[in-house]
């Protein structure tokens, strides 16, 4: 092992949960790459072919092609200026990665890509914001969460999925809007879990101090179910 991987930087717990459900020998975009930490790490790994380091902004960009530079791995990585997928060519994004932005701008970029409904693509997504959004627009869409998982970070909890386009496997339950896949089997699922309930929760209450009884029972009834999963998780 070179020195270099023995002296890589550490991913942290969101991004090295993106970085596990990335599959090994891919094409990968990574949008919103900021400092490209997630594609310079898999190349140092040797865990992809060939990797697309985009983001919309010079300056996050500047960083990304000094980190490639640093650590070299320019022979597989490449920074790129764009806004969203639209400087990148489908044969560039087998797999693709959007992390740590809102899931009202990931809806936004991935509206503009319909290349992305091809069954043998991958979307790792990790949303900051309106997960709940994103899941009913890739349920809409015809997308598949193939696995979710929850990663905690400074003191946030926050979702991971691997999403392809299947649309005969469409799920729509309301609930899993609000929690997809993850389950409290993990003390990160639990606390995800947690998070739900108690948004919830504030959101029925909000209703019911509205006068709006019907709406409030309503979203009182999905943070028991939520309640119910928690209390039959394993100690």
């Amino acid at each position: 092992m070179s020195s270099q991987v023995r002296h890589l930087f550490s991913l942290g717990s969101r991004l090295a949960l993106c970085a596990a459900m990335v599959r090994p020998g891919t094409a990968l975009a990574d949008v919103g790459t900021d400092h490209a930490y997630l594609p310079v790490w898999l190349a140092k790994q040797g865990l992809i072919r060939s990797a697309v380091a985009a983001d919309i902004r010079q300056g996050p960009l500047d960083r990304a092609r000094a980190n490639i530079a640093r650590y070299g791995v320019s022979n597989l990585v490449s920074a790129r200026l764009s806004d969203g997928l639209d400087q990148i060519e489908p044969r560039e994004a087998e797999d693709l990665v959007i992390a740590g932005m809102g899931g009202l701008m990931m809806i936004h970029i991935l509206k503009r890509a319909p290349w992305l409904k091809e069954p043998a693509r991958r979307l790792i997504l990790q949303p900051m914001t309106k997960a709940e959004t994103l899941r009913k627009f890739l349920a809409d869409e015809g997308f598949f969460i193939e696995r979710e998982l929850a990663a905690e970070e400074d003191g946030h909890v926050y979702s991971v999925m691997q999403v392809s386009y299947s649309p005969q496997k469409r799920r729509e339950n309301e609930l899993f809007y609000y929690i997809g896949k993850i389950t409290a089997e993990t003390a990160q699922g639990r606390k995800y879990l947690q998070l739900q309930n108690r948004r919830l929760k504030r959101r029925a209450n909000g209703l019911s101090k509205a006068g709006n009884i019907s709406q409030a029972n309503h979203f009182f009834s999905l943070a028991a179910q939520i309640e119910t999963l928690l209390s039959s998780a394993p100690a």
